[in-house]
């Protein structure tokens, strides 16, 4: 067969970007943005063909497909690299983009290239600014005194969310908690909704579990209410106020639209301290009690009324103190020629950069675009407690806010497996450092490919040798998506025949590729790991001319380049 004597000639000349049929079914396939921190490696590879492979079938099937591609551009790496490399951080980064574009283009990945877009470009994170103000001016915005996370090594605030088993999500050292004023956007009043509007995002069970179980909200069922004033001052007996003792702050949901809220240590008299078992109620109205007696008893029968014990959920402390970021202006609202120098956490920018690829945000109505919502979205599951919370959050805020129509912008999502490799490292200063395999190295066990773990495999060298096709033949077809796949398990020779097995048969029935008749089935995206035993089954039992131009079919979407 001609393609394995030079697999990337032949792919050159071949491919051509798939035409898109226009007034059809709508398809948005987004893979979750890279950061762009060097060269790709198989790791990061399994995502991008995910993305593209689906998107090809989507055209198969007559749809108008966008498959977008945008950069992650901001963000520590870069600034650290740069001081290593006495490089200035923006040159550092547009030459990494160019590297993985380049890279993207032998591995044959199609996407999008008009809508493409890097978050260190002023047309995009200007829009940042206008969001904050929209965020300021509903209140979401706030600035105040309290207790946050302070990474010791890269010198920087941190969130909740970027605190993992009590350590610091970059760096690894303990977090410092310091009492400052910082700059917060107000989540919390979302942390019931964070909770129960995963009943209706078609998420993976394990992506639901890593959520509520960082949320980790627990509800209090309220059995039995009493009213009572003391000097004008209005509080409730609860019966199991034993169990909330500790608590500086408790919402007490009644209603969607009814919060109260009970806060500890407000007012100190002899005469409540003698009543242990009640809680002042600061922002309680004295005409509102003989309604709200007949309410609350109605619904403490229906067992509807509970409270909130605790949750991981606390205002987002976005702002960091970086120099490669985001500029964060919060003094220009009050003074236009005052610049910051304190920089937008990157979580911030992922959680929202969705809309940007569509170019359209709109203050006045609702930003109502067929693309939405997004059908596809791949990435991995290590994103669950970070970007794709915060992508809810800012999701649920823009619907509230008018600025999106869509209370969840993502239908589905696919969390694509780890690829495993060997793991090497040599002792020096009775310190582990990692390598790459030598004889002087030792073998620390396998993990999943990294470039701190330097495990990771370039898919260029793989591609001289087999073809971007059979690249992603192999990754695609050795376990199922969300399956992690071990590297050495993959076998390039089997997949090699298989491909030869095909063409054998093509070129007995001497058939005419122009020629191939469209089918009703087309390849189960969740299934598409069965693709070769499927096909060799069939072949089994039939090899007729018109059951191989359906073979080709099927395979196009994996290896478009073999199939023409």
């Amino acid at each position: 067969m001609i393609y394995f004597k030079n697999p990337l000639f032949i792919e050159n000349k071949i491919n051509k970007n798939l035409k898109i049929i226009k007034n059809c079914k709508k398809f948005f396939c987004l893979p979750m943005f890279p950061y762009p921190s060097g060269k790709l490696h198989l790791g990061h590879v399994r995502n991008y063909i995910l993305t593209d492979i689906i998107s090809k079938i989507k055209i198969l099937e007559k749809k108008t497909v966008i498959h977008p591609m945008g950069w992650d551009s901001f963000g520590l790496p870069a600034e650290n690299a740069s001081k290593k490399l006495n490089l200035n951080s923006l040159k550092w980064t547009l030459s990494n983009i160019k590297l993985m574009k380049n890279q993207l283009k032998i591995l044959q990945i199609n996407y999008s290239k008009k809508l493409e877009f890097l978050t260190c470009d002023v047309n995009f994170y200007k829009w940042e600014f206008w969001i904050l103000l929209y965020f300021y001016k509903n209140k979401l915005l706030l600035k105040q005194y309290d207790e946050i996370y302070w990474d010791k090594i890269q010198q920087c605030i941190l969130s909740n969310e970027q605190i993992n088993d009590n350590l610091c999500w970059r760096s690894n050292c303990k977090p410092i908690k310091i009492k400052n004023f910082t700059w917060f956007i107000n989540i919390k009043k979302y942390t019931k909704k964070l909770i129960f509007n995963l009943k209706n995002i078609n998420w993976s069970k394990k992506i639901k579990n890593i959520q509520k179980k960082w949320i980790n909200i627990k509800f209090l069922l309220i059995r039995n209410i009493k009213f009572y004033s003391i000097y004008n001052y209005y509080y409730i007996n609860i019966n199991n106020i034993k169990k909330i003792i500790n608590l500086k702050i408790l919402y007490l949901l009644i209603k969607k639209k009814n919060k109260f809220l009970f806060k500890k240590k407000i007012f100190i008299n002899d005469n409540l301290l003698k009543i242990k078992k009640k809680i002042i109620i600061t922002n309680f109205n004295l005409n509102l009690i003989k309604i709200l007696k007949e309410e609350i008893n109605f619904l403490i029968c229906k067992k509807k009324i509970f409270f909130i014990k605790k949750t991981n959920i606390n205002n987002w402390a976005f702002i960091r103190q970086r120099l490669w970021g985001s500029p964060f202006f919060y003094k220009k609202i009050k003074n236009k020629n005052f610049k910051s120098k304190l920089t937008i956490d990157t979580f911030f920018q992922s959680s929202w950069y969705y809309i940007y690829y569509l170019k359209s945000l709109n203050l006045t109505n609702k930003f109502k675009n067929d693309w939405f919502p997004i059908n596809i979205y791949v990435g991995g599951i290590e994103h669950a407690n970070l970007h794709l919370l915060y992508l809810r959050i800012i999701n649920f805020i823009f619907y509230d806010l008018n600025i999106i129509d869509k209370k969840n912008v993502i239908l589905n999502l696919i969390n694509q497996g780890f690829i495993n490799n060997e793991v090497y490292f040599k002792i020096k200063n009775f310190k582990k450092i990692f390598c790459k395999k030598n004889k002087k190295a030792f073998l620390g066990g396998i993990e999943k490919m990294s470039k701190s773990k330097k495990n990771g495999i370039n898919p260029i060298y793989l591609i001289n040798k087999f073809g971007s096709d059979i690249l992603k033949l192999s990754i695609i077809t050795n376990k199922p998506i969300d399956k992690n796949i071990n590297w050495g398990n993959i076998n390039f020779f089997s997949i090699k025949k298989f491909i030869l097995k095909i063409n054998n048969l093509i070129e007995l029935k001497i058939i005419n590729i122009k020629e191939i008749i469209n089918i009703k089935e087309i390849i189960n995206i969740k299934k598409i790991h069965n693709v070769i035993s499927y096909i060799n089954k069939i072949l089994i039992y039939n090899n007729s001319i018109k059951q191989i131009e359906n073979i080709i079919f099927w395979l196009f979407p994996i290896i478009p380049n073999i199939s023409k």
